[in-house]
């Protein structure tokens, strides 16, 4: 479960790092070997990890917030767990709405789904301190199966401004693998964009 819990830190620390309207039309992408598929409106931009890692504004946003120092390797490894990162590029702002993709380790076995929303929501609250608030946990059943959905707030420095931002990640349970799907934007915008991330979120497919 820990490995879960560090993967989804990495997905927060990718948000925000481009300057991001959808468009109806779907793109799809496939994720890395995880053999699936997910769809993200054709108007965003997926980003290679390196591409963010290795920009100005992440390092300064590292530099910003030490604490997430260690996590970072995770991000930038040869064989960093981050399968796709697509963000909405055409509103410039301070922050950019996108959607995150890590590939983690199995379901744990013996625990039902309620069980992992269980401990999930607390290893969240646990691990990542710049939680704002309550985090929310609950199973839910998307077309690729069941899945932990968790949703909180997280406070940050990016360019010498506090922000809070909103998170919905979706912890998608496979006993061969697990999907990390995370959705991040400014809390003015996520009613707005709840019917777009449950799209998404209902478009991963797996081959099998």
């Amino acid at each position: 479960m820990r490995r879960i819990v560090v993967a989804a830190l990495v997905l927060v620390l990718a948000a925000g790092l481009a300057s991001v309207g959808s468009a109806a039309t779907p793109k799809r992408y496939s994720i890395s070997g995880a053999g699936a598929t997910i769809a993200v409106p054709a108007a965003w931009e997926a980003l290679d990890r390196r591409t963010v890692t290795n920009s100005a504004a992440f390092r300064r946003f590292i530099d910003e917030n030490p604490a997430l120092r260690p996590f970072v390797a995770q991000m930038t490894g040869a064989n960093s767990a981050i399968k796709l990162m697509a963000f909405d590029v055409k509103q410039s702002g301070t922050f950019a709405t996108n959607v995150n993709v890590v590939l983690s380790s199995p379901a744990p076995s013996g625990l039902t789904p309620q069980q992992v929303a269980s401990i999930y929501g607390r290893e969240l609250k646990a691990r990542l301190k710049t939680i704002h608030g309550p985090v929310s946990a609950s199973v839910v059943t998307l077309p690729s199966g069941k899945a932990v959905r968790a949703s909180y707030k997280v406070n940050f420095t990016n360019q010498g401004r506090r922000l809070t931002v909103q998170t919905l990640q979706y912890l998608v349970l496979r006993p061969d693998k697990s999907l990390v799907v995370t959705f991040s934007t400014v809390p003015s915008e996520a009613a707005r964009r709840s019917g777009t991330f449950t799209t998404i979120a209902r478009s991963l497919r797996f081959s099998s």
